[in-house]
């Protein structure tokens, strides 16, 4: 199958899913294999990892796992849904926490950046926009996938404005993409194997680089 067909088949997780995983069983199933597949390219690398080590983790076949997979970009691509939907469902929920726009900015760029320089989430995201650029099957699901970050982040903007405490900038959706373009960079500094400041420092100077932009 071409690569471009089997990106098109890779799709935002699910409740409830055709096929394969359209039942309890076979959805547990497959949950079993994308937990292993995050574990397994968190260690290693999605290229170190060959479909009979995620089996083996997953405690299935080779064949198994294919019943629900198509490759294993079809494998890495849908970890990476299945874990970013988990990332943002903690993170909508912590988000709902917190009061006053401000705040909620700042718990936004805590939640944004790695955890830790092993941050599963990033890194299955590192992996796949590695592929982007040759498929744009892949950057359409990808930015399919980030939508709902930016829409956040959007959406704590238009708080802040209604609020009286963020200064409009002069279009939201320009801020949004350059706010998660510097935090993408930042994500670049913290993961890489050299030197990684701290994630409580890169808080801050996203929040000074927000200030000179939305503070009155």
């Amino acid at each position: 199958m071409p690569r471009t067909e089997q990106a098109a088949r890779i799709s935002a997780p699910a409740v409830r899913r055709r096929g394969p995983a359209s039942t309890e069983d076979g959805q547990r199933s497959r949950d079993r294999v994308l937990q292993a597949a995050v574990d397994l390219i968190t260690e290693a690398g999605i290229d170190q990892v060959r479909v009979a080590e995620i089996a083996r983790r997953a405690g299935m076949s080779s064949g198994q796992v294919m019943y629900y997979f198509t490759s294993k970009e079809h494998i890495l691509l849908e970890t990476l849904a299945w874990q970013d939907n988990q990332d943002f469902i903690r993170a909508r929920a912590s988000l709902a926490r917190v009061k006053g726009a401000w705040r909620q900015l700042e718990r936004f760029v805590g939640l944004y950046l790695p955890a830790s320089p092993a941050d599963p989430g990033w890194i299955l995201w590192f992996e796949a926009w590695a592929r982007a650029p040759h498929n744009t099957q892949v950057s359409q699901f990808l930015e399919e996938l980030f939508a709902p970050w930016r829409e956040t982040l959007a959406a704590i903007v238009a708080g802040g404005l209604e609020e009286g405490v963020f200064a409009a900038p002069a279009a939201i959706d320009d801020f949004t993409l350059r706010f998660t373009a510097l935090l993408d960079g930042f994500a670049i500094l913290r993961l890489r194997h050299m030197h990684k400041p701290s994630r409580s420092r890169l808080v801050e100077l996203a929040m000074a680089t927000a200030r000179a932009e939305l503070a009155p």
